[in-house]
């Protein structure tokens, strides 16, 4: 083949690239014919990269380079540390050695030079070979199982149970602590329960990762899918650095992985009391309906007091229920309590009379038995907004 030919072959990659990510979809049982983003962004790359390589060494004559190996060796460790099964991650490069070779067999009418598919196949070899051990290392390496002990860290701390401090991490004297909610990425329900659970692992260390660059310090994490706990490094006598840090880290990381991130933070003086401290923090998560924001007990004072469950939960849960039926009793009471219960500027913010306001608190007085125009009635119908969320 010419050398203008190499490079037709380079500018056609793309094709072969294509193709490749639509056959191994089609043929993979993890994803059932949906392409995930992420294959467009990775595996893509990942191809292009390998085409180019045997283009060089079919033009040069020549071996692929060690430096040239590494990019395949970091696939290798990154679907190793995501659980890729090896047998998948090399169904993917064989795909993509046919369609490369597809595209040698178009360029060449059907009659490449001789020592073409050989030198294909050398270049398959060595780069299957370099990524298959760095997957196999990843799949068994200690770095797994120190992860999987750092959760542990977390979670034994988290239940108040002895903690033997590791020698590889050193505990802070407090620690912040963060309990995180992520939305759901459509990845999350592509595909049979390993292709869920790749796409979830995957997302967990994204996060983790791009959190860790806004957080300063030995963070520990005890992260899934949809969320969970990091221990933010702290002094025992100030919460703030470690509020500010966690304040920033959130929609910073939500704006590089396109996940939407919710968090919850509350500080533990000293390691007996970060049991109090998650929960304190999870409660707060559960309250908080703001992505890209840190709620805080100071920010939840009453909805925090009222999550707290009694015997008057129940009744007060009630009322709100008997408003279920009735959306425009329940936006007007809402809208009551917004405007500091002017009936005037609900009026104008609902687009009625003022004397639909008032028909409308009659009702809500009648079905409640709570009457929102007096003192003790805005004190019910409040918790119970409350609780309702």
């Amino acid at each position: 083949m010419s050398q203008l030919s190499w490079r037709s072959f380079e500018h056609r990659l793309p094709k072969a690239v294509e193709r490749t990510i639509r056959r191994y979809v089609a043929t993979s049982p993890h994803y059932r014919g949906e392409v995930p983003a992420h294959l467009h962004l990775h595996m893509a790359h990942t191809i292009r990269e390998f085409g180019r390589l045997f283009a060089r060494a079919a033009r040069e004559g020549s071996e692929p380079r060690e430096d040239e190996l590494e990019l395949f060796r970091q696939r290798g460790r990154e679907r190793g540390a995501e659980g890729l099964p090896v047998s998948e991650f090399v169904h993917a490069y064989l795909l993509a050695a046919e369609e490369v070779w597809a595209e040698v067999q178009d360029l060449s009418g059907g009659s490449p030079p001789s020592d073409t598919a050989a030198v294909l196949l050398r270049c398959l070899h060595r780069v299957t070979n370099a990524a298959v051990q760095a997957h196999q290392k990843e799949f068994q390496t200690a770095d797994h199982e120190q992860r999987e002990a750092a959760r542990a860290l977390v979670r034994r701390l988290a239940a108040g149970e002895p903690v033997p401090e590791p020698a590889d991490v050193r505990l802070a004297p407090a620690y912040g602590v963060l309990a995180l909610r992520f939305a759901a990425d459509p990845a999350d329900s592509v595909g049979d329960s390993v292709g869920r659970h790749l796409a979830g692992q995957r997302k967990a260390r994204s996060l983790l990762q791009h959190l860790r660059r806004e957080l300063s310090g030995d963070v520990l994490a005890a992260l899934d899918p949809d969320g969970g706990l990091l221990l933010l490094p702290s002094a025992s006598d100030g919460a703030e650095p470690a509020l500010a840090e966690a304040r920033l880290a959130v929609p910073r990381a939500h704006q590089t992985t396109g996940v939407e991130i919710t968090g919850g933070f509350a500080h533990a003086a000293e390691l007996p009391e970060i049991p109090a401290a998650v929960a304190e923090a999870e409660r707060l998560l559960r309250l908080n309906s703001v992505p890209d924001t840190v709620a805080v007990l100071t920010d939840h004072l009453f909805e925090y007091q009222l999550n707290h469950d009694s015997a008057a939960t129940p009744r007060l849960r009630a009322l709100a229920a008997r408003l279920s039926g009735e959306p425009d009793l329940t936006t007007t009471l809402r809208t009551y309590f917004e405007t500091d219960f002017n009936r005037r500027e609900t009026a104008r913010k609902l687009h009625v009379h003022p004397n639909t306001v008032d028909n409308r608190l009659s009702r809500i007085a009648n079905l409640t038995g709570a009457d929102p125009r007096t003192a003790k009635g805005l004190l019910l119908l409040g918790a119970s907004l409350g609780l309702a969320g």
